[in-house]
């Protein structure tokens, strides 16, 4: 049995029914049992899976899963890790989803941006603005946020007062957006909104309503619920993994399709020059050989050290001349050495007490 956390004041909005309705399909696929808990998880579970969005009961939350020695799978729109706390991670590619939605304006002209709607208590807010600032140089000539503190109304005085400013708006959700585009329209500032571009950050119905003035992004949320099962699956397996974090693309574009023609790398390689010096490149020889497996290969280069020759060697261990012979090319090839005199040769300066076999 694993459980389900969510954060109770999230639990209503569309996009934690999203990402739980992601998270219990993928569950149910893989006929994984569970049970849906806010505040509570329950003795013995195998595995924690949490959805939230509220950066301070995340944090809480983690702290005290992690003091219980739990290490849950987090499931949220943060860009990174960044909570100080030992857990798994889904989350979206903010940083490249916001470098995108930055060069779809440079390609337009809009240099001037306003980030409208942004709600300084969500993770996902958060994260976005960490993308969008990170990637601006070069790209944006300003930047100005606008914060929803509970009032889309004086979210919206706030900005008109300044509209002139701007010739694009980033909204962060859909919701926002189009709260933006009924204001402007009920104020009549058509020319502004005909000359902004606006562009939004979500994944609604309603926002199709409003195609015509608004470009928005699929953010994929029936991804994450098979990337967080992916993760349950894989600690299962490999225990030894200490953390995984998986990033969720959002559809902001059709996937390109890889050139058919050759790419020349203009980067170029710095030779180390350790690994030009002689003897370590002996050592590491000698390591490849140690690497050898197979019991009769070990003795068949005892014996070529013991000066043998290959019809004693295929005595002593039983095999055909050309069987040996085909077996010293295997190991030549493999420890990448020239030659039997140069293995010899590296067997008994480096392995003389590490490889006797006889």
């Amino acid at each position: 049995m694993v459980t389900v956390l969510i954060e109770p004041a999230y639990s209503e909005s569309m996009w934690c029914k999203a990402l739980h309705g992601s998270l219990t399909e993928r569950l149910r696929q893989k006929r994984i049992s569970f049970c849906e808990m806010y505040d509570t998880v329950p003795a013995n579970s195998e595995a924690v899976f949490i959805i939230a969005s509220d950066y301070k009961w995340i944090k809480a939350t983690l702290t005290e899963l992690n003091l219980a020695g739990i290490k849950p799978i987090l499931i949220c729109n943060q860009a990174e890790m960044i909570f100080g706390c030992n857990y798994n991670c889904v989350c979206s590619d903010v940083t490249g989803s916001m470098k995108y939605l930055l060069e779809v304006l440079k390609a337009e002209g809009k240099t001037r941006v306003a980030l409208y709607g942004v709600n300084t208590s969500s993770i996902s807010d958060i994260g976005r603005l960490d993308g969008l600032f990170a990637q601006r140089e070069g790209v944006i000539d300003s930047m100005r946020i606008f914060t929803n503190d509970g009032s889309l109304q004086n979210c919206y005085r706030k900005f008109s007062a300044e509209a002139d400013d701007f010739d694009a708006v980033i909204c962060f959700n859909d919701f926002v957006a189009v709260s933006l585009i009924r204001h402007l329209e009920a104020d009549g500032e058509d020319g502004k909104l005909d000359r902004l571009k606006i562009l939004s950050c979500s994944q609604t119905k309603i926002s199709s309503c409003y195609r015509d003035r608004i470009t928005s992004i699929n953010m994929n949320f029936e991804q994450y619920g098979k990337a967080a099962v992916f993760i349950y699956e894989k600690l299962k397996i490999h225990p030894y993994i200490s953390q995984m974090t998986l990033n969720i693309s959002w559809n902001t574009e059709p996937n390109k399709s890889p050139t058919s023609e050759p790419i020349t790398l203009k980067s170029t390689q710095n030779t180390d020059r350790i690994y030009s010096d002689k003897e370590l490149n002996e050592m590491i020889t000698a390591e490849r050989i140690l690497d050898i497996d197979s019991a009769t290969d070990k003795t068949v280069i005892a014996y070529l050290c013991a000066g043998k020759s290959v019809t004693e060697i295929a005595a002593a261990c039983f095999l055909t001349d050309s069987g040996v012979k085909y077996r010293i090319k295997r190991i030549l090839e493999k420890c990448k050495i020239s030659d039997k005199a140069e293995l010899v040769s590296i067997v008994k300066r480096y392995l003389k007490d590490g490889f006797d076999v006889l």
